[in-house]
């Protein structure tokens, strides 16, 4: 070891073995974070893999020139260029080796090929010198720069795996730094030169040792920071995409668990409809059972089938009784349709149907309502309106729905007007009014389930609210829609359109 340190000490410029060991850490240290990316990067393994054998001979290499420009003769010496490029060469390829069977698991066997290829470059290159010398070599300190080599090259490679982070790093770069710096100085202490007048006197000749020693020095080093900086900054970038991949999994897994809670609230949302419409069906059995009864009684009291009852104010009740009964019945068969609607289970029995006649029979029995409420009751029917294919009875209830709305929010001395006609596109049937109306605004609230405008007139005559809904909803089921315009205290107009295709003539025509 005394041997070792005076060979440094003695016989080296130390300034220039600084400069060989900071070549030699930062090659070291560069080849490590390019294995490291290659065995990240499975895409790319062979690549970061080539790079970093590429670092790692050219750094060492770089080292052993550098640190032989700092080894002091008293003569010139030369560089045979071909044992020179020679030694870069094999301390590449057999670097490159030892990492490919590091990347596949075999860590000591890979070891000992890096550290082999310090040995075999160094001896080469020193079989590149040229000067009027001869060498002669120590047997015992050539085995020993071997051993040093390979065992600091072996213990850098297995240290990842028991130390890890920043403390690893610096262990591993610096084993291969002692592995690469120890090698070569032992190998020097083994060698003696000895003057020799028949040798070769031919050098480097203008060139100074030490202008020499930086710039290789300079050049290796700014290739070996290129390499390094390429790396961190591929490193930095996998780690982002990792931590931006770590991002969207949890988003996706938050998305998961939002899908869940939603198919959880559908499920719940139908059950409770399952049930609110097996409440209904229930209820409409009971409620229309008593109503039955409540109608058919109140009729005969009316009509006076079994004789007078005996005092004009029971009549009115009566009919008061009746008249209730029937709203009431009214408004239940309203709410039971609209919930068949909504479940999807109306079902239409369409046949061959007459708008006019639809219409026709909803005016007669809304007659007596109008009279009643002393409202002028009009129709305009087209009779050049054909035919549909259409669900009477359901069309019947828009129109009879419709009606009723329109009469009842039409004051004394007004008139509702009943029509029905086409055009190009589609049939229509219209019911117009003169009644109170709505602002604009008000309409979509109108068209909601259940909505009423505010009003003091709609307040007066109540109601389900369930009107206008229920005759879209009706309208749509026949492929057609329903329009409503409407403007304060002028009137409203709704419209229901069906499209042409459900003419009868034309079905038959296609």
């Amino acid at each position: 070891m005394i041997r070792i340190l005076d060979c440094v000490v003695e016989q080296h410029d130390l300034w220039l073995v600084g400069l060989a060991a900071v070549v030699c850490l930062l090659a070291s240290h560069t080849a490590l974070s390019l294995h490291r990316r290659g065995l990240t990067d499975s895409d790319h393994a062979r690549y970061w893999t080539f790079a970093a054998a590429l670092a790692m001979g050219t750094g060492v290499w770089a080292t052993h020139f550098v640190a032989m420009l700092a080894y002091r003769v008293p003569w010139a010496l030369g560089y045979d260029t071909l044992d020179t490029l020679l030694s870069a060469l094999i301390a590449v390829v057999m670097s490159w080796g030892g990492l490919l069977l590091v990347r596949h698991g075999r860590h000591t066997l890979g070891a000992v090929v890096c550290g082999s290829a310090i040995g075999c470059m160094h001896y080469m290159g020193m079989a590149g010198l040229t000067g009027p010398f001869t060498i002669t070599w120590d047997a015992l300190y050539v085995g020993l720069s071997v051993v040093f080599g390979i065992a600091f090259t072996v213990l850098a490679f297995n240290i990842p795996r028991r130390v890890h982070g920043i403390a690893g790093t610096i262990c591993v770069v610096s084993f291969y730094a002692l592995a690469v710096c120890s090698l070569h100085f032992t190998a020097m202490s083994a060698a003696t030169m000895s003057y020799d007048l028949t040798g070769d006197s031919a050098g480097l000749p203008g060139i100074e040792r030490q202008t020499l020693a930086i710039g290789i020095a300079a050049i290796t080093i700014l290739l070996l920071a290129l390499g390094l900086i390429g790396a961190i900054a591929d490193s930095y970038l996998a780690d982002r995409n990792a931590m931006e991949a770590a991002r969207l999994r949890l988003h996706i897994a938050e998305l998961e668990r939002t899908r869940a809670e939603l198919s959880n609230a559908l499920e719940a949302a139908a059950a409770s409809s399952n049930a609110k419409s097996q409440f209904l069906a229930t209820m409409s059995h009971e409620l229309r059972t008593p109503l039955n009864a409540i109608l058919g009684f109140s009729d005969i009291m009316v009509s006076g089938l079994f004789g007078p009852l005996g005092n004009p104010t029971y009549e009115g009740y009566a009919a008061d009784i009746r008249n209730s009964g029937r709203h009431l019945l009214n408004m239940i068969n309203d709410i039971l349709d609209f919930s068949k609607i909504e479940a999807g289970r109306m079902e239409l029995n369409e046949d061959e149907t007459d708008l006019g006649d639809v219409m026709r029979e909803a005016v007669r029995l809304v007659r007596g309502q109008a009279d009643e409420a002393q409202i002028q009751l009009r129709t305009d029917l087209d009779a050049e309106v054909p035919p549909i294919l259409a669900d009477h009875r359901r069309l019947k209830q828009i129109a009879l729905n419709l009606l009723s709305n329109a009469i009842k929010f039409t004051r004394a001395g007004g008139t509702v007007t009943a029509s029905v006609g086409m055009d190009a596109e589609q049939v229509w049937m219209r019911i117009t009014d003169t009644g109170i109306g709505m602002k604009a605004e008000h309409i979509p609230l109108a068209m909601e389930a259940f909505g009423q405008v505010e009003g003091s007139h709609s307040r007066e005559f109540g109601g389900t609210g369930l009107g206008l809904p229920l005759c879209r909803s009706l309208a749509e089921l026949h492929d057609g829609t329903l329009t409503v315009e409407s403007e304060r205290n002028r009137g409203t107009v709704v419209t229901v359109f069906l499209p042409r295709s459900r003419i009868v003539r034309d079905i038959a025509a296609a």
